[in-house]
């Protein structure tokens, strides 16, 4: 393994939140607030901590290799998880393991939140949580196009072969990558904070927002749009969803080919905004028919449900725990769906599930006619064998640690729905899942809960298969010294 080009991407991680941290800083001190130590000593520990890892670093190779990928995105979620709580646990606001879980939701964009409402009162406190949270998302669209397709290979090789984008481990194109994906990931965020000035926010609330809802985190540090009851807030918390859910790599391509139309016929995006349309017409009709709303109303609360659930921002305009169980079970349904490959949103992904379902389909077809041969095409881009069983693969190892989370979360003592509702939370990045069956707050869960939460959380962003790749390399080592 080579351990120098780890710890020296790990040193340049922790060199940027160290530079990110003089943002809230510098609000701290603009607005006089008694956060400035809390922000200061952290930027000190950062950027020194970052300074270390860069030069032991140093004379590292050009080229990433599996093992190293694999390691480092573990390590970087558990770093961005440390440099983050430390604020918290500066101000005394939260105990290390709770502003730990903090930390972690916000980088990982679940979006859960132990902080009582008002705690955090302090802009600058406010800004750090959704400055987090965006940060989280740009730092997963990143490692999705630079280190993900050499840990997982699923994305690369689908990605490559349908946007003629080259992935490779080498840093130079790496850099690349990052560049194109980051503008991108920056505009759907400076779109969304003029639609939220439009819609009536004022600047600070505009920018906060912007950045919860471009890494699709949204959480309950973010805007009470059932207490703001603005339908144009709604609008366009709508569409920046939408936005950041699609792939970044395919706006990308259309821009600089000058090809806008070329979105549209991405069979991706149709299936997504399909999936929107469809189910949001099931949940109007059923909130209309169940007599919930009226059918404004539940055109209103049931699309932007619809979209908050299925893009994995979580943002709640209504009580969902009060709306039928039909309703609400297909809400938590949309979680695992997830938004476009090449977006920061968590879930299966919708390329993937267009895989698994196009293969069913296939296998049908080739029961009744054996002697067939049968080729899956996406866009018209055949899709390997090698892809079909990466996707089986990652599903069943998704739904496997789903299930099992499930299981041990309810050992908590808190009821199997919201377990359940915690769980897919959890690896879907959601955290306002469980809020479907009840479950307000996880401040009272017990402190190992809490933890195993946080693990289930990097877990979904690591796509499982890095965390195997570790395990599989500590036990080559184990197994190499006996």
């Amino acid at each position: 393994m080579n351990m120098r080009l780890y710890l020296f991407l790990l040193g340049r991680i922790a060199l940027l939140n160290a530079a990110v941290l003089g943002l809230p800083l510098g609000c701290a001190l603009y607005w006089g607030e008694d956060t400035v130590l809390a922000f200061a000593g952290p930027l000190a520990v950062t950027l020194v901590l970052g300074l270390l890892l860069k030069t032991a670093g140093k004379q590292h190779k050009k080229q990433l290799g599996v093992a190293e990928g694999a390691w480092y995105l573990l390590s970087i979620w558990f770093l961005l998880g440390l440099i983050g709580m430390m604020p918290y646990v500066w101000t005394g606001m939260l105990t290390p393991a709770d502003a730990f879980f903090e930390s972690v939701s916000a980088y990982t964009t679940t979006g859960i939140s132990l902080l009582a409402a008002g705690q955090a009162e302090a802009h600058s406190l406010l800004f750090w949580h959704s400055l987090m949270e965006w940060m989280g998302g740009l730092n997963f669209i990143i490692m999705l196009v630079t280190v993900v397709p050499q840990v997982s290979g699923c994305f690369g090789v689908t990605l490559s072969a349908h946007q003629s984008i080259a992935f490779s481990p080498m840093i130079s194109r790496m850099r690349n990558a990052a560049l194109q994906t980051g503008k991108i990931y920056a505009g759907i965020t400076i779109i969304s904070a003029l639609l939220y000035l439009a819609a009536g926010m004022n600047v600070f609330e505009a920018i906060n927002q912007a950045m919860t809802t471009a890494s699709t985190s949204g959480g309950t540090t973010s805007l009470d749009f059932a207490g703001y009851d603005n339908s144009f807030l709604e609008i366009a918390a709508m569409v920046s969803m939408i936005l950041a859910s699609c792939n970044f790599l395919l706006i990308w391509r259309a821009l600089s080919r000058r090809e806008l139309r070329s979105i549209f016929s991405d069979t991706e995006l149709r299936t997504f905004l399909a999936i929107v349309g469809a189910v949001s017409a099931l949940i109007v009709f059923h909130l209309w028919r169940s007599g919930v709303y009226d059918f404004w109303q539940s055109l209103r609360y049931g699309t932007f449900a619809v979209v908050s659930f299925l893009s994995t921002t979580g943002y709640a305009s209504a009580q969902f725990s009060l709306w039928p169980g039909f309703d609400r079970y297909v809400l938590f349904l949309l979680v695992f769906a997830g938004g476009c490959i090449g977006s920061a949103t968590g879930g299966l992904r919708i390329m993937r599930i267009i895989v698994l379902f196009r293969m069913a389909a296939r296998e049908m077809r080739r029961t009744l006619h054996p002697q067939m041969v049968v080729s899956l095409k996406i866009d018209g881009v055949s899709v390997s064998m090698k892809i079909i069983s990466r996707v089986l693969s990652f599903f069943f190892l998704y739904m496997g640690v789903f299930f099992f989370s499930m299981l041990v979360i309810s050992l908590s003592g808190i009821p199997l729905l919201q377990s359940m509702g915690v769980a897919a939370g959890c690896l879907s990045s959601v955290g306002s899942t469980a809020e479907l069956y009840g479950l307000a707050s996880y401040a009272s869960l017990p402190v190992w809960t809490k933890l195993y939460c946080t693990f289930v959380m990097i877990l979904g962003r690591i796509e499982i298969f890095s965390f195997l790749i570790v395990l599989q390399t500590i036990a080559a080592r184990f197994h190499s010294k006996w």
